[in-house]
């Protein structure tokens, strides 16, 4: 980001309409719950809102196991869970993402109070919020676009490094802009360059953007070293996580991110290795 004062914290992304549950209650109760706000894992507290730990559908389907839905949520429920603060900043926070292998945290205030929940999902959604990633100001007439010659943009992504995150996308938003293209054009090739690029910074070692541009089509490439996607059909399914069946079940872990490029692409090309994964998204302007 260019204006490094904007970058927002875990105070400013979290969701604080929490969903949460007090320790006194029976399993039973929990499982009601969760089936009824369509939740997989919520915070448990005392009286006071305080953070006691978390309680999941996998603690509810061992209890159901092991007959034990009458259960209090204090005997099953998993305590000292991972958690963030509130002052925390959000490169913090994807730090822990990629350190736990967990996707979705309570977050506390400094008298242990929970305040929040924090998912990579709402730290994407915040920061293509403060870069207006698919806002494009339309012109109140329309322009034909510039004559040009092939633009060409390239630039490194640093895993985890969450102070870059979005620059590839926004350069090319301002590229494009500059070219005079229709807005419904610069909006997609936007959108699916910061998805591309937020893949690369939360989920691998590192990688490199690069984008053409032609009087006909926009072409961005998008490499990174390690780990893969192990099923790319699968994970070209709207909601489809790559975190493991438990954390899974826990509601934790984040998705590829793949259905939203694909949506925004005219063509799609997707080879993935353990070695690495590359993407080819081709728009095209006539």
């Amino acid at each position: 980001m260019n204006d490094k004062q904007s970058l927002p914290g875990v105070q400013d992304v979290m969701t604080r309409d929490v969903i949460s549950i007090t320790s006194d209650l029976t399993v039973r109760q929990a499982k009601e719950l969760m089936r009824d706000k369509g939740i997989s894992g919520m915070p448990v507290v005392d009286r006071e809102n305080a953070l006691l730990g978390v309680i999941s559908v996998a603690d509810i389907i061992q209890a159901m196991e092991n007959n034990n839905l009458n259960a209090f949520i204090s005997e099953v429920m998993t305590v000292n869970p991972v958690f963030l603060h509130e002052q925390d900043t959000v490169g913090h926070a994807l730090n822990a993402c990629r350190r736990y292998g967990f996707g979705r945290f309570p977050v506390i205030n400094e008298q242990s109070k929970v305040v929040g929940i924090l998912t990579t999902s709402d730290i994407v959604t915040r920061l293509a919020q403060l870069l207006r990633i698919d806002q494009v100001d339309e012109p109140e007439e329309k322009k034909e676009p510039k004559d040009f010659t092939t633009q060409t943009y390239e630039c490194s992504i640093q895993s985890m490094n969450f102070d870059l995150a979005g620059v590839a996308a926004s350069n090319i938003k301002k590229m494009l802009t500059e070219l005079g293209l229709e807005g419904t054009i610069i909006r997609r090739a936007a959108i699916a360059a910061y998805d591309a690029e937020m893949n690369v910074v939360i989920h691998a070692h590192e990688g490199k953007l690069s984008a053409k541009v032609t009087p006909h089509d926009i072409t961005i490439i998008v490499e990174d070293s390690g780990p893969g996607i192990e099923d790319v059909s699968l994970a070209m399914q709207p909601g489809y996580s790559t975190a493991s069946d438990r954390i899974r079940e826990m509601g934790f872990g984040a998705g590829m991110g793949l259905p939203n490029i694909k949506k925004s692409a005219d063509e799609l090309a997707i080879e993935s290795s353990p070695k690495g994964t590359t993407l080819v998204i081709k728009i095209f302007i006539d």
